[in-house]
């Protein structure tokens, strides 16, 4: 009896094969990697929502009860020592030593290739002190945003926050920074004081709609030092 035998793959038929997963794959990596990159940005406007609520709450309680300790970051950087705030860090210290972020929250600050703080915290031993982040919280390692001097007197479509890939100058070839983390020319985040905020391709980083800079009324105007928190 003749036992029949499979064939197997030839040479060219495996090279085929080899050929179509390169091709599928190909096709298929930027849409993973676009959608990998959309779920990152996602998420930053998720974390700058919870920034800008725990603002919120300590400039209302400010409002509320004339403590010149809480208030929006512009009013903040206005106030007269010892509740003046010129720095992210002292931002994130302020929110933390008053309760309206946890020192587990601080990881809202992070984002892709921005480190999230991971440390202790000890509270302020009285309320005329501050507490202690150990290691301190840093601006620029720490922190995906951007903060923008917002006053209470501001509109609600002043910029509260934006990730720092993105710079308000009116100009789509400068206005984000290709190699700035945390997401170089693949997006930016805008956050407004009236609590609303998304994200936007590179090519949208030229409109007027994306608000307008604290203390200006003209949406093309540009930012200057004077108009966000510095990072250290």
């Amino acid at each position: 009896m003749r036992k029949d035998h499979l064939a197997g793959f030839t040479l060219i038929e495996m090279l085929v094969v080899i050929a179509i997963i390169a091709t599928i794959a190909a096709f298929a990596l930027p849409a993973i990697t676009g959608a990998l990159t959309r779920g990152q940005l996602t998420q930053a406007v998720s974390n700058a929502r919870q920034v800008h609520l725990a603002t919120f709450s300590m400039a209302t309680d400010g409002t509320q009860t004339g403590d010149a300790k809480y208030g929006w970051p512009g009013d903040l950087a206005a106030a007269a020592a010892p509740n003046t705030i010129t720095t992210v860090p002292q931002f994130v210290q302020r929110l933390v030593d008053n309760d309206y972020l946890k020192p587990g929250d601080l990881k809202v600050f992070a984002a892709s290739g921005i480190s999230p703080w991971n440390g202790t915290y000890a509270p302020p031993p009285d309320a005329n002190s501050a507490g202690t982040l150990s290691p301190l919280f840093d601006g620029t390692k720490n922190c995906a945003f951007k903060i923008y001097k917002v006053k209470d007197s501001d509109a609600a479509d002043s910029i509260f926050l934006a990730t720092k890939n993105f710079s308000k100058t009116g100009s789509a070839s400068t206005a984000v920074n290709s190699t700035a983390a945390p997401f170089g020319d693949k997006g930016f985040v805008i956050f407004h004081k009236g609590g609303d905020g998304t994200y936007y391709k590179r090519q949208q980083a030229a409109s007027n709609l994306l608000g307008t800079v604290p203390g200006q009324s003209d949406p093309a105007a540009n930012e200057s030092n004077d108009s966000f928190l510095q990072q250290q």
